[in-house]
């Protein structure tokens, strides 16, 4: 139950961090960018309570538990019910991407998710001109948050080993599922 605790508590603090990312482009790609603490609070709650469930899924692998664990970051889509619902489709093809084998159709594949982002927030921009630096910015930023995001619901769905076994079973020490272990520092 440690490791599961401690990995909620890890990727808690990775999803307030995309959630501030997020918070930011959203700021920057705004025509009217007011916003409240509230709000704000709000993104970075459901951020982090969403990565954190991520977390628990990546501790639950990782120490051989029930593929149920999987389920947990389900109350955490809240988070995309509304206006963050643009960032899923790109971050599912990220996500497929990173799961591919051949290098070109993995990078083909990351081209369109995040090219197809980067396009979605330039359709669906008011201004008809070219895009003030600040939103260009936040664009770019978007994509970065979409990029992040892939890489999250890859480390949600991807495969479970079907023989893992409990680490605590074999007398071995707990895995604890850090950020680090999959390349986030």
């Amino acid at each position: 139950m440690r490791a599961l605790l401690t990995g909620f508590a890890r990727w808690f603090a990775v999803g307030a961090a995309w959630g501030a990312l997020a918070r930011l482009f959203m700021r920057l790609v705004s025509t009217s960018p007011e916003f409240s603490w509230a709000g704000t609070g709000l993104i970075l709650a459901f951020a982090g309570l969403f990565w954190g469930l991520i977390g628990v899924v990546a501790a639950a692998r990782a120490n051989g538990r029930s593929r149920w664990w999987r389920v947990a970051p389900l109350p955490g889509l809240i988070l995309f019910a509304g206006a963050g619902m643009i960032l899923l489709p790109g971050a599912i093809v990220v996500s497929a991407a990173l799961a591919m084998r051949p290098v070109a159709l993995r990078m083909a594949l990351l081209a369109i998710g995040l090219g197809g982002t980067f396009w979605a927030f330039n359709a669906f921009d008011d201004d008809r001109f070219l895009p003030a630096r600040t939103q260009t910015l936040g664009y770019l930023l978007a994509v970065v948050t979409v990029a992040w995001l892939g890489a999250g619901l890859h480390l949600w769905w991807r495969r479970w080993a079907p023989d893992a076994k409990p680490a605590a079973a074999a007398g071995e020490r707990t895995v604890e599922a850090s950020p680090a272990a999959y390349g986030i520092h």
